[in-house]
């Protein structure tokens, strides 16, 4: 008997190879003041940029552009918002990686607020979004966050006192998602890497989730198989538009999963540790994805049979699956899932924690402010300092 689950829903979605060129005419239904936000130069410098900023003001747009080079913080949320908020905007582009998404829908959400994006964060602010927005639409140039499939943007303050949290509404998910493998193509092979260990990270979380459901379940499991196929192909060749294509895919249906399994232990140290020290969220997830699996399917072993128990252990098997040739069984298919991810995060040579200052005096503080709210596994504090510590 399937039990019962809530879906939210997505995007209205435009997928591949050359769509980019197709926006134009998307637009149309939105209105003619658009702001567009981009990176920091590597979009408007490209070849698609001129073309794309030509057709749209020969169709009678009128273009705003602001830039962000860096995850959001809430005075550059409030800055582009304060510039923008009484020249009557009908639509904000977003055309960048997850920063980029994240920046332009927490904008379109506060053209419709008062006061600063501080306020509406959760765990930080006291005030509840109206889920009121400009139309955004997100054009992703790299495959990691799904931020074009999910109703949250996040916003982070660096520091000693720093934060990651979401500005989240379920109305908050954008108008439209156009999603063209080519505008991935030159991505580099670091962040490859970093966008892809996101994407991988978050697929699997929501699978293992205690909060999944069929659908997600079929979702992500359609995601892994991508990832798992065709990450080292664009890493080994960045022009593989097949590769990059399934990439996209996967990045959009973990942004689904994620909406609506929620994540785990992963991602709730993600969201730590990048309050408080400068590094890249998809490093954060590929460094500690082997580590908190390996930890989290060596105490299912230990456990005693429950339901919960083998749901998660037959998950794992079924990941293991899908790298083995043959099956054997249930615990030696779910620990070639943890070989294969020991195996993967060496392979990349994934940076250890303290390549980014982080010291062993700094773990407590990166648990108490974790989450691993829908993990297989509820691990105690001095587990996951134990995590913490096996990629430090």
């Amino acid at each position: 008997m399937i039990q019962s689950f809530n879906f939210k829903s997505t995007p209205s979605l435009i997928f591949g190879a050359g769509k980019i060129m197709e926006l134009p005419n998307l637009l149309g239904q939105f209105g003619k003041r658009l702001l567009i936000v981009a990176g920091g130069s590597s979009f408007t410098s490209g070849p698609v940029w001129p073309t794309l900023e030509m057709t749209l003001m020969q169709n009678g747009f009128s273009l705003a552009l602001c830039r962000i080079d860096n995850e959001p913080t809430p005075a550059d949320i409030d800055q582009i918002s304060d510039q923008y908020r009484e020249e009557n905007i009908d639509a904000v582009i977003a055309i960048g990686g997850g920063s980029v998404l994240d920046t332009g829908k927490a904008v379109s959400a506060m053209l419709a607020e008062n006061g600063s994006v501080a306020d509406f964060l959760e765990g930080v602010g006291t005030r509840k979004p109206s889920g009121l927005k400009v139309p955004f639409i997100a054009v992703p140039t790299t495959s990691g966050t799904g931020s074009e499939a999910t109703s949250n943007a996040v916003i982070c303050s660096v520091g000693p006192e720093g934060f990651k949290k979401s500005l989240r509404h379920d109305k908050f998910i954008p108008d439209l998602a156009l999603l063209d493998p080519q505008l991935t193509i030159s991505c580099p092979r670091e962040l490859t890497i970093s966008c892809g260990m996101d994407t991988f990270s978050q697929l699997v979380e929501a699978y293992l989730s205690t909060n999944a459901s069929p659908i997600t379940d079929a979702l992500a499991l359609t995601g892994i198989r991508t990832v798992i196929q065709s990450l080292p192909q664009a890493i080994a060749d960045g022009n593989n538009l097949e590769a990059r294509s399934d990439l996209c895919y996967g990045s959009y249906l973990s942004g689904i999963v994620l909406a609506n399994a929620g994540l785990g232990t992963v991602h709730g140290f993600a969201s730590a540790l990048g309050g408080y020290f400068p590094i890249p969220h998809g490093i954060v997830c590929g460094t500690l994805m082997a580590a908190a699996n390996m930890s989290a399917l060596e105490q299912l072993l230990t456990e005693p049979e429950s339901q919960p128990t083998a749901i998660a252990l037959s998950k794992y098997a079924a990941l293991g699956r899908m790298i083995k040739e043959e099956t054997t069984s249930q615990v030696e298919d779910a620990r070639a899932f943890i070989s294969y991810l020991v195996n993967l995060t060496e392979s990349l040579h994934l940076p250890k924690l303290s390549s980014f200052s982080i010291s062993y005096e700094d773990l407590e503080k990166v648990v108490a402010t974790s989450s691993n709210k829908y993990n297989p596994v509820q691990f105690t504090d001095e587990q996951l300092l134990q995590i913490l510590r096996a990629r430090l």
